[in-house]
């Protein structure tokens, strides 16, 4: 594997409950967000999807959107994790950005 396709730990947060929805290995965060989806809502979904990263606003837009923090070198036992530990993670992990998943045109 390629240093340009190391994996990565990811924090995928819901902003609106502030939960944190699912710790996942991928390459990019938009990766990470696009396979959150697929095992929330299937594959066919994931399909019409378009993922991208957003700013501020885009956690006031139509199209849900994640707040994605970078697991990798925060310390945190990402195993031991739970949806109620969103918190601590946007505390010690580095925020990647908000990202969006939106319908392709």
């Amino acid at each position: 594997m390629t240093a340009a396709n190391k994996l990565k730990t990811f924090g995928v947060i819901d902003p609106g409950p502030n939960v944190l929805l699912e710790v996942l290995r991928a390459t990019t965060a938009s990766e990470a967000v696009r396979h959150l989806e697929e095992k929330m809502r299937g594959a066919e979904y994931v399909q019409g999807r378009t993922y991208t990263q957003g700013g501020e606003d885009s956690l006031d837009g139509q199209d849900p959107a994640y707040l994605v923090y970078d697991l990798t070198d925060s310390g945190l036992d990402e195993e031991g994790l739970s949806g109620d530990d969103a918190g601590q993670v946007r505390a010690q992990a580095e925020e990647v950005g908000v990202f969006v998943s939106a319908a392709k045109n």
